[in-house]
């Protein structure tokens, strides 16, 4: 995101636009970003927190379902409520089922990849109400436990077969197959980005980051992006929290 930010400030900024090479546009907008993301003199005023998988995409007989639990949902949605503006009571004491939440039949079966499950309704027949980003994406929802959680997401994941090039021969190396797993294309993630507002204004540090999410949705993040991984569309979600501005 760093470098994202850094390329859109050599063609947006206006002192560094006006550079003729682009040496002298990378070195302008360089010096910018240093007081956001620091350096090795000090310290910049943007954090950074690990995403969280929160809306995990898993094929069954009714379409894709994405599964998620109490903890997840309460934590990055605050109060879940359904179309009747009402509270979604969801019980402490959650048992290995599915709690279905948005868009399944309770009177068919659900299989969650190679797990049947028992399936209970908790919203009254009534659907949870998600942010306007979600609510025509993500279509069905179920709550499982934790320990279900993890279970369902390890054994869930895509799992892919390569081999080393060599790049003087362009054919595969001798002995150098490998296998790698990946999230699977629909995974909601949740993850913060926080700064303090007493050293800069808000309005231009949410720009800045704002000004990177079309790169992150074309270009990706992390590695094997040549290979189209790493491509993420971010919905902005802006909340107080604390002393400090965060961002999901």
């Amino acid at each position: 995101m760093r470098e994202y930010a850094t390329i859109h400030l050599m063609e947006t900024d206006s002192s560094c636009k006006s550079k003729q090479k682009e040496e002298e546009k990378r070195k302008c907008a360089e010096k910018e970003i240093k007081k956001y993301f620091g350096d090795e003199d000090r310290q910049g005023i943007l954090r950074f927190y690990d995403a969280q998988i929160l809306l995990f995409p898993v094929s069954s007989i009714q379409g894709t379902v994405w599964i998620t639990t109490k903890e997840l949902l309460e934590y990055w949605f605050g109060e879940v409520k359904n179309q009747n503006v009402d509270k979604l009571l969801i019980q402490e004491d959650i048992k290995d089922r599915a709690y279905a939440i948005k868009g399944i039949d309770i009177d068919k079966p659900l299989n969650l990849g190679w797990l049947l499950l028992e399936v209970n309704s908790i919203t009254d027949n009534k659907e949870v109400v998600l942010p306007d980003n979600l609510t025509n994406f993500v279509k069905r929802i179920v709550l499982v436990s934790d320990r279900l959680f993890s279970q369902i997401v390890n054994d869930n994941l895509e799992v892919r077969t390569s081999v080393k090039i060599d790049p003087e021969t362009g054919t595969a190396e001798a002995g150098k197959l490998f296998t790698y797993e990946a999230i699977p294309r629909g995974t909601v993630l949740g993850f913060e980005i926080s700064f303090d507002k007493r050293r800069e204004k808000a309005d231009s540090i949410e720009q800045l980051i704002e000004s990177t999410f079309s790169y992150l949705k074309l270009l990706g993040i992390g590695g094997l992006g040549t290979r189209g991984f790493g491509r993420i569309e971010v919905f902005n979600d802006a909340s107080e929290g604390g002393d400090n501005n965060e961002k999901s």
